[in-house]
């Protein structure tokens, strides 16, 4: 069967589960009290305006993460309860192998990654724009370069916490308890395990850095994207009597990001291979 078939029958039954409304009205929702409390401030108080290209700082800031939890979560819900269902078990018999079954589950992966952060972009964009001066429009780009490499970088960054997600599905095969396993690592767990093996073992250190969370969190911060963005909050940095550390590039990041996508996947299908249905 071919991937696009695959693709099509996934997003049959994606688009039939109330949990992937449910997920997206939610985050929709989030999204817009969000980004249209900045909408609105900007039109209360000019000296804090949201306009593009400037407004892609907060559009593309810390709070994106909340785009990659959904996903993940989304995801959990989708892949974890076939198990639950026999629905997985139901398919092979149907003639789907075991390999068809887990990559038309590991498409969920980039397709959800890039719904909830196109959504947030388009979201955030839209509300800005409306309150981009049509001047200013015309004289810069809206949307450039520096826009283009951090959708880029985090769009991968989304990848690892979702296969994160599918490596905690496949492994565990029920949503609630993959779900706690999930958010338990990506809270707390991870800091637990590099703040406990840091103390014990210092030329640990260095590795421990590279854990997948603090791999994949090398890619969310906008201003190692955006030079103009950086030198902006160095010279509120500088005003306000502080010292902005210099970002760094993101390249390393990125190649660790994609080793962790690798390994996660790799372990998940190999994982979900050795075990029956």
């Amino acid at each position: 069967m071919r991937l696009g078939t695959l693709f099509r029958n996934e997003m049959r039954k994606m688009w039939k589960r109330l949990a992937t409304w449910v997920t997206l009205g939610l985050f929709t929702l989030i999204t817009l009290v969000d980004l249209g409390e900045e909408f609105f401030r900007a039109r209360r108080d000019p000296s804090e305006p949201f306009v593009l290209p400037e407004a892609w700082g907060l559009i593309l800031g810390e709070e994106v993460m909340i785009g990659f939890i959904f996903a993940a979560v989304l995801l959990i819900l989708l892949v974890a309860a076939e198990f639950g269902w026999r629905t997985a078990r139901q398919n092979v018999i149907d003639g789907l192998s075991k390999t068809q079954w887990f990559t038309a589950k590991a498409l969920l992966v980039p397709f959800l990654a890039a719904l909830f952060l196109a959504e947030r972009v388009l979201v955030g964009g839209l509300l800005a724009r409306a309150g981009t001066d049509a001047a200013a429009a015309a004289a810069d780009p809206l949307f450039g370069a520096a826009q283009w490499a951090a959708l880029g970088g985090m769009f991968v960054a989304a990848l690892g916490y979702g296969s994160l997600a599918l490596f905690a599905s496949t492994a565990i095969r029920s949503s609630g308890p993959a779900m706690a396993v999930w958010f338990a690592w990506i809270a707390f767990g991870e800091n637990l395990l590099r703040g406990g093996l840091g103390s014990l073992f210092e030329g640990m250190k260095p590795a421990l850095r590279w854990l997948p969370k603090a791999t994949f969190d090398g890619l969310r911060n906008y201003m190692r994207y955006d030079s103009a963005a950086y030198e902006k909050a160095a010279d509120w940095a500088a005003e306000n009597g502080q010292i902005l550390p210099a970002p760094i590039s993101p390249e390393p990041a990125l190649l660790g990001s994609l080793a962790w996508i690798a390994f996660f996947i790799a372990v998940s299908y190999l994982w979900f291979r050795r075990r029956d249905l």
